[in-house]
């Protein structure tokens, strides 16, 4: 079973010298994903560059977080091909123009230069974040860091996961691209027929730009907490659809939108 990574033969370079050794690489390549159009001829909507595990998972997420389908598409509507290369497809309709170009991340920010995005996702006024403490949001981070096996064996992986209210930690995912994480997550939730978005913060091991707050308002997650930075745009997004963010989150503080 692949769980991400190989073991690859390199140049070790120290004050002793050069030697060769073994080092644990996240794995990274493309992944297409099919799906049929309005004439019901299978196609190819997009190519991502991720780490080939959780791909059914990948491309449920990133139908429903790029705002392509409804949040209640099924597992047996995806199969996954692996010769001769990934090939998710999805037995459903997804009228989208395919992207002539590899997608090195699950990004939707080029499908709308305006930055502005339809909350099809459910009502974000229900905030169940709002007066979070300090101590829970850490807890919450430090839990998904203890569960990133991945970043813990190889160091170059990005993870996402669900804190979902009264419940813990959910639906940990892990990937070479920080959009793919978020995408695999989502779609993890989603193909558990789970109700606790509208109940959940998305967690973040990086940073937080506008295509994850725009994923997370079109999922109807209504808070987001990253151990990295927020952008100017994902701070915009956030307070247009009231998202609350939490960003540069550390023992001492975090700062906060919303």
């Amino acid at each position: 079973m692949n769980d991400g990574r190989s073991e690859l033969p390199l140049q070790r370079i120290s004050r002793s010298g050069v030697e060769i050794e073994k080092e644990t690489i996240v794995e990274e390549t493309a992944i297409q994903l099919d799906a049929l159009d309005s004439d019901g001829n299978m196609y190819t909507h997009t190519t991502l560059l991720a780490t080939p595990v959780d791909l059914i998972e990948l491309h449920a997420g990133h139908l429903v977080a790029e705002g392509y389908v409804s949040p209640t598409v099924s597992l047996d509507s995806f199969t996954h091909e692996t010769t001769p290369h990934h090939v998710v497809v999805f037995h459903g309709l997804v009228e989208i123009v395919p992207r002539k170009r590899l997608v090195t991340s699950s990004c939707g920010a080029c499908n709308h230069p305006d930055l502005l995005i339809d909350d099809i996702g459910g009502n974000l006024q229900h905030q169940p974040f709002k007066n979070l403490e300090l101590i829970l949001i850490n807890n919450a981070l430090k839990s998904l860091s203890h569960e990133m096996k991945l970043f813990q064996a190889s160091g170059g992986s990005h993870g996402a996961g669900l804190y979902v209210r009264d419940v813990g930690l959910r639906y940990v995912s892990e990937d070479i691209g920080r959009h793919n994480a978020v995408d695999k997550t989502i779609g993890k939730a989603i193909l558990d027929q789970s109700e606790q978005l509208g109940t959940s913060m998305l967690l973040l091991s990086g940073r937080c730009g506008w295509d994850i707050v725009a994923k997370a308002v079109r999922s109807g997650i209504p808070a987001i907490a990253s151990l990295g930075a927020m952008s100017s745009a994902a701070i915009q997004l956030a307070r247009e659809h009231g998202l609350i963010l939490f960003g540069f989150v550390k023992n001492d503080g975090a700062w906060k939108v919303g």
